[in-house]
């Protein structure tokens, strides 16, 4: 096997904008997958070299997104989950498509070390690992990217799995093309179970840059305590690199919306790169930093395609404290309790229920053994829509992963009606794209805030018509209310949401 790929020139970077000292440069890149299915390698156990065409083709775009990010000056890129082999594997049929990777940064360089080797065994066993090092090195940036990898003689997969361990694998390679970070998912999603493993504990993998402390992460990691919130909160990291496979789940899990809350719940910037799959509702990439993004990307239109986004952010991102209770907690007997509450199953999470009314301004409502209670203040005229108030306490399984559940503590404001719940308030069943999308309602005022536990982590949640992130319209106080600004030109809204995390309460990690 030749390698018909590398450029070993580099790039060459001229009349870029400076980067403002204290900011860095940040890319990301949404990809538009060729997938194993493709070619048929998820009905049939491909050669190796088979694999490695079918990865070319992921890398060859790739590469030249790379590339371009370091003609615009960027300090590093990370590209998506899956984003080079695809998915829709078994555990025998991804065999192909693994390398071997330190099970921690070493400092290896294989781009390097393939040009000492100039072995075309060396090249087909390293494929992988050579170009993304090569990219790095070439470019003169980091490059952050996922690839399965397997590691021998694991005395922990399981009998089912066999003595070797497959990971779902994150790798940093710094601008020498060095490996500086090494992470295995650990909250994989429950159609990876079957194929990959996970470590005995999940791992907080950091790096130190020029440009701050990066923490690793991969897709579902993020609903979890560990390694986001312990990366955030105890490692003390200025940015979190998500790469990601994530569909738009409805009312309260599109990828850029989450990704956006989580940056500002933890107060750090986030790096987070998708796959590009429309059929699939599958888009939304972005940088985005406490105060919201700096660039964001979600298009699920037929002619719609990948996307490479740049922006430059703080290395130190501007912090607040907000305790999410204060204001509930403090006036709740102020607002009244909401008559006609009605339930529905949303994502599969039984709801309490009160309408908002045009002729009305305040609202509450309570779970049902008052742990969590939700209120809003509110102006509005509801034409077509009908917009409820909603609450949630309790254990969450639809995304158990590995763990089985989550606990949710959730105050929403979203479409639901009480005289048609199943086709309004339960989304995630509903395939009506533009329901789901538009709102014609204006909120001329808006404010929402909960009683959340101490130990609560809340994550606020924003979505204007068309699912649009629009940063310049929300205002979040210091004791605990997400609001629309009123001096803004005002947008329909399709949601608002208070996305609780009490993750003392999670069911215990696995043996």
């Amino acid at each position: 096997m030749q390698l018909l790929y590398l450029s070993w020139c580099l790039v060459c970077i001229s009349a870029v904008p400076l980067v403002e000292e204290g900011k860095w440069r940040a890319a990301v890149y949404e990809h538009v997958l060729v997938t194993a299915s493709d070619v048929g390698c998820t009905e049939t156990v491909c050669t190796r070299d088979q694999a490695i065409e079918l990865m070319e083709a992921n890398l060859a775009v790739l590469r030249d997104n790379v590339e371009e990010a370091a003609r615009q000056g960027a300090d590093l890129i990370l590209l998506p989950e899956d984003g080079i082999h695809g998915y829709g594997f078994n555990r025998e049929n991804i065999v192909p498509f693994l390398e071997g990777v330190p099970q921690s940064a070493d400092g290896s360089n294989q781009c390097a070390l393939y040009s000492a080797e100039d072995s075309s065994e060396y090249l087909s066993e390293h494929y992988v690992m050579i170009q993304l090092s090569c990219m790095a090195q070439s470019n003169g940036l980091y490059v952050a990217a996922c690839l399965g990898s397997v590691v021998g003689d694991c005395d922990h997969c399981g009998p089912d799995h066999g003595t070797d361990c497959f990971y779902n694998t994150l790798v940093v390679f710094d601008p020498e093309g060095s490996l500086v970070g090494v992470y295995h998912k650990y909250n994989l999603w429950t159609s990876e179970l079957p194929i990959y493993d996970i470590d005995k504990l999940p791992a907080a993998v950091s790096v130190e840059t020029p440009f701050g402390k990066l923490g690793l992460s991969i897709c579902e990691d993020l609903l979890w305590r560990s390694p986001v919130v312990d990366l955030a909160e105890r490692d003390g990291i200025d940015t979190l690199l998500l790469p990601l496979s994530w569909w738009d789940m409805f009312p309260h899990q599109l990828a850029h919306s989450n990704e956006d809350a989580w940056a500002r719940g933890l107060q750090i910037n986030l790096l987070a790169a998708d796959n590009h799959v429309p059929q699939d509702w599958n888009s939304g990439s972005g940088i985005f930093t406490p105060a919201g993004h700096a660039a964001v990307y979600h298009n699920i239109s037929t002619s719609s395609t990948g996307k490479l986004l740049v922006a430059d952010i703080d290395i130190k991102p501007r912090k607040s404290h907000v305790n999410w209770a204060e204001f509930a907690s403090n006036n709740l007997d102020h607002f009244e309790d909401s008559e006609d509450v009605f339930t529905a199953i949303v994502y599969d999470d039984l709801y309490n229920f009160v309408k908002l009314n045009s002729d009305e301004n305040t609202a509450k409502v309570c779970s049902d053994d008052g742990s969590l209670c939700c209120i809003a203040e509110y102006s509005a005229v509801f034409e077509s829509d009908v917009f409820s108030l909603g609450v949630f306490s309790g254990s969450h399984i639809k995304d158990g992963s590995v763990s089985g559940s989550f606990y949710i503590e959730m105050c929403t404001i979203i479409k639901c009606d009480p005289e048609d719940v199943w086709n309004t308030c339960t989304q995630d069943m509903i395939m009506d794209y533009d329901y789901l999308t538009r709102s014609n309602t204006i909120f001329t005022s808006l404010k929402l805030a909960g009683t959340f536990s101490d130990s609560t982590r809340v994550f606020p949640e924003a979505l204007f018509d068309e699912v649009t992130l629009r940063p310049e319209l929300v205002l979040i106080t210091p004791d605990g209310v997400l609001s629309i600004r009123e001096k803004f030109e005002l947008q329909p809204l399709v949601s608002l949401s208070l996305f609780g995390r009490r993750y003392k309460d999670d069911a215990d990690m696995p043996d």
